[in-house]
């Protein structure tokens, strides 16, 4: 996309900033246990347990990433399934706002061969009314862009040390009397930031958590995975809804992602 005439004079700190990332839609094609989907039955062997969480209750299925089907992108790995369940039956989502490095409320499994020769476990799970941010008798097939660079998004917490001629332009114009933010929505929209991904820079409705103090810092921690709202954007069939318009967010440390630790990531939502 053609960088808008307004953000020009800042465009070496904007290009600079830019990290490879993949776009996702979501459809209501049909999707085999082997495909990228959101919901539905997950890529479980029958050899393999259905996860479960510390209170013994198996996990709602979230999502799943094949890795086979998604253009390449650097650090990620070419091959593999990558799984994220969530608590079931909690509003939310298994996410402790207290401590986002107690990982006990999801789980992300990685498997790094899929054989499709295997048979798939039969599972019969019952999710609780408010586990997921969709219906759960629904799955929603992941289709992907091309890996595309992103600029930096103002919701990441380092944009304003990230490209600071752009963040003091956009502050300027924020304290001017009847700014209608105009200019802010153009940036938004042409970052692409409200969109599911993989990689890339975050959106969010409120803050980044990041930034925040945390006994363990997290502040080098990349985007991983991001699921937004929608709501019949693409398909209207679709419908995925964090609490108010929200957004699902899993980071990780990159020394993790080199290493396939996939469990060590983050997961993190807000919502207006």
């Amino acid at each position: 996309m053609t960088l808008p005439q307004a953000f020009t004079p800042f465009a070496d700190e904007i290009f600079a900033s830019m990290r490879p990332s993949v776009r996702l839609m979501l459809s209501t094609d049909p999707a085999t246990p082997f495909d990228s989907k959101v919901g539905g039955t997950p890529y479980l062997p029958k050899d393999h347990s259905y996860p479960t969480g510390t209170d013994g209750k198996p996990m709602a299925f979230l999502a799943q990433i094949n890795f086979e089907q998604m253009p390449a992108l650097p650090h990620f790995p070419r091959t593999g399934i990558l799984q994220f369940f969530i608590k079931n039956d909690d509003d939310c989502y298994g996410i402790n706002f207290d401590d986002f490095t107690d990982h006990t409320g999801y789980k992300l499994i990685y498997h790094n061969h899929v054989d499709k020769d295997t048979p798939q476990g039969d599972y019969d799970v019952q999710v609780g009314e408010y586990t997921l941010p969709f219906p759960a008798d629904h799955s929603y097939r992941i289709g992907f862009d091309d890996a595309t660079p992103q600029a930096v998004t103002a919701f990441d917490f380092k944009f304003d040390e990230t490209v600071p001629n752009l963040a003091q332009f956009l502050n300027e114009k924020a304290d001017q009397d009847n700014y209608d933010w105009e200019l802010h929505s153009e940036y938004d929209t042409w970052t692409q930031a409200e969109s599911h991904r993989v990689g890339g820079y975050p959106f969010f409705t409120q803050d980044d958590v990041r930034g925040w103090e945390h006994d363990e810092p997290l502040s080098e921690y990349v985007l991983l995975f991001q699921l937004v709202s929608e709501d019949g954007d693409n398909d209207e069939s679709v419908d995925v809804m964090w609490g108010d318009c929200g957004v699902g967010n899993f980071f990780i440390h990159p020394d993790d992602l080199a290493n396939l630790r996939f469990e060590r990531a983050f997961f993190t939502m807000d919502c207006y």
